[in-house]
């Protein structure tokens, strides 16, 4: 039997195994658990024990007051039963054949490549951090905000703290870190360039985590550390150019390491948010409602976007979405082993991103920018026709590298499991390591809460104002969540200081002594309901301006 065949069958036994357990855990499900906890939650008959439960769980969460809500709880506890009995007999099977996957990891993970494909993923890389918010504009706001809305993230978020400039020497960091990282990517004085540009990343991009909202784009931090031990800058660089050196090194495990490593946390940056919608919202993420509530709640995040594609009118459209984003996102990893997976991987990727894009406003171009590193660009170019030894197409047939792979070897490590740390704890708040974006806790109903901003001059005059659509002082969406983090601060000398903050920078040049009022209000997120006034609204803070005490909220 060839290894081929061997490896087919492992694979369809692992899946007939894992089908058959769902099918038994669904079986049971609807042939018998379902009746019983309706009959708990509904009626209050059947097992005691599972009475008593719903009965406590009312006490603290409304939510429970509805039979469904108990249903649904329990169709999510089958599914985390299925996902355990997947990853059991997955790691059954990898333990019998324990010997043949650690021969495979171990050619994957020093397998040689090229040096120009490394060097693709350094422009794309720090080409990539120059165009984001983050290095810009954000990092001068977030570094000029005061100290009572800090809301540092895990990881070296608290260091951070310690580490904010001030606005004149913020002017400066930012400065050389646009420097360094053009310099990067371009390949000049490369080693030095990319080093100090990682080490300034990890500041410029992680001020603006602080204050109660993290966007994703730790992707490019972690790859600028992973190209910051490796030889990145051996082709395509003014280096290269400068040194005049010909031919382009040969392909070597220099080159090929932080690659597969890049993949793997690509693949990890999917993988994760996969898992937890399932175990967070259940096969109700897929066969639900959800997906189309979750859609007309993203478009009331924008106060003049229309979707380009609209699918929330074909309920098995969305189902078949929902399965979709999941099996993508679970087995994007996978597909990272294989050359001709990758490429699979990459175009599923690219519609991937070009669906929610188009639906949702979500582009995530920093991840897609990376996309090209899935690619073997000297095999591609040579089959076009095209040859180069100056950059080494087919292949460069130089003098390989002399760096250390040790580096290499202890970020990588780092790298793979710190991420996984956080993806296993589904922690999103972290810096430089996260959980990605989960989506996973389902939209039962077509509402959302926005937070709003109500100022009342002291001649009597009303302006009001929503965050709905994340405009405010930052104007970003890290604003909702430097307002949602103060207002879940506990009553003290804290809050009342946060609040004033924030009121500050709601109100702007208002005159003092007027009252500022954040309310919570309930709107419908249909699109047939837009510019509605609130289903109902309740004011948790207020402050005047020029105070120094929180005033109580009305209850």
């Amino acid at each position: 039997m060839t290894p081929r065949i061997r490896h087919r069958r492992t694979l369809l036994r692992c899946s007939l195994v894992t089908l058959a357990g769902w099918a038994v855990l669904w079986l049971a499900w609807y042939g018998w658990l379902e009746g019983i906890v309706d009959s708990a939650a509904s009626d209050g008959i059947g097992a005691a024990a599972l009475v008593d439960l719903i009965e406590a769980r009312r006490a603290v969460d409304p939510a429970w007051e509805e039979p469904g809500h108990a249903l649904w709880v329990g169709r999510t506890v089958m599914t985390r039963l299925g996902l355990l009995w997947m990853f059991l007999v997955v790691g059954v099977l990898a333990f019998i054949h324990r010997r043949p996957l650690v021969r495979r990891a171990k050619a994957y993970l020093t397998e040689p490549d090229a040096p120009l494909n490394l060097a693709i993923l350094r422009i794309t890389t720090f080409g990539a951090l120059l165009l984001i918010p983050a290095g810009r504009e954000e990092f001068l706001i977030h570094a000029s905000l005061p100290e009572a809305i800090l809301f540092p993230p895990s990881g070296i978020g608290p260091l951070l703290t310690f580490l904010i400039p001030d606005p004149f020497t913020a002017r400066l960091i930012l400065g050389a870190w646009i420097t360094t990282t053009a310099m990067a990517m371009l390949g000049l004085l490369t080693r030095p360039a990319t080093i100090a540009s990682t080490l300034l990343t990890l500041l410029v991009l992680g001020i603006p985590q602080l204050h109660g909202k993290v966007n994703h784009a730790h992707h490019l931090v972690w790859f600028a550390l992973l190209l910051a031990t490796s030889p990145c800058g051996d082709v395509l660089s003014i280096d290269r150019w400068i040194r005049r050196r010909r031919p382009a090194p040969r392909s070597d495990l220099r080159y090929g390491l932080p690659l597969r490593i890049t993949w793997l946390l690509l693949g990890m940056v999917y993988f994760f948010p996969g898992v937890w919608k399932l175990w967070t919202g259940g096969l109700d993420w897929i066969f639900s409602e959800h997906l189309r509530n979750q859609i007309w709640h993203q478009w009331t995040t924008h106060a003049n976007w229309e979707p380009v594609l609209d699918p929330t009118g074909h309920p098995w459209l969305l189902r078949m979405g929902g399965l979709g984003v999941v099996v993508f996102e679970m087995s994007f990893v996978l597909l990272m082993f294989r050359r001709s997976t990758r490429i699979v991987a990459l175009v599923i990727g690219l519609l991937f991103h070009l669906a929610n894009l188009l639906t949702l406003n979500i582009g995530f171009v920093s991840l897609m920018a990376i996309y090209p590193c899935l690619i073997d660009s000297p095999r591609l170019l040579s089959r076009l026709g095209l040859r180069s030894t100056t950059v080494g197409i087919p292949r460069g047939t130089g003098p390989p590298p002399r760096t250390s792979l040790i580096p290499i070897v202890v970020t990588g490590a780092v790298l793979l499991v710190g991420n996984g740390w956080y993806g296993i704890r589904g922690d999103n708040y972290g810096w430089p390591f996260a959980c990605y974006p989960k989506f996973g806790y389902p939209i039962r109903e077509p509402v959302r809460t926005v937070l709003e901003f109500e100022f009342i001059d002291p001649d009597g005059g009303v302006e009001r104002e929503s965050f709905a659509t994340g405009r405010g002082p930052l104007r970003t969406a890290r604003w909702i969540g430097t307002v949602k983090r103060v207002l879940k601060m506990p009553p003290g000398p804290g809050r009342d200081e946060a609040l004033i903050v924030l009121a500050e920078l709601a109100a702007g040049s208002r005159p003092l002594g007027g009252v500022a009022r954040f309310i919570r209000s309930d709107y419908s997120t249909r699109p047939d309901d837009r510019g509605e006034p609130p289903l109902r609204s309740r004011t948790i803070a207020e402050i005047t301006l020029g105070a120094t005490v929180d005033r109580p909220a009305p209850s």
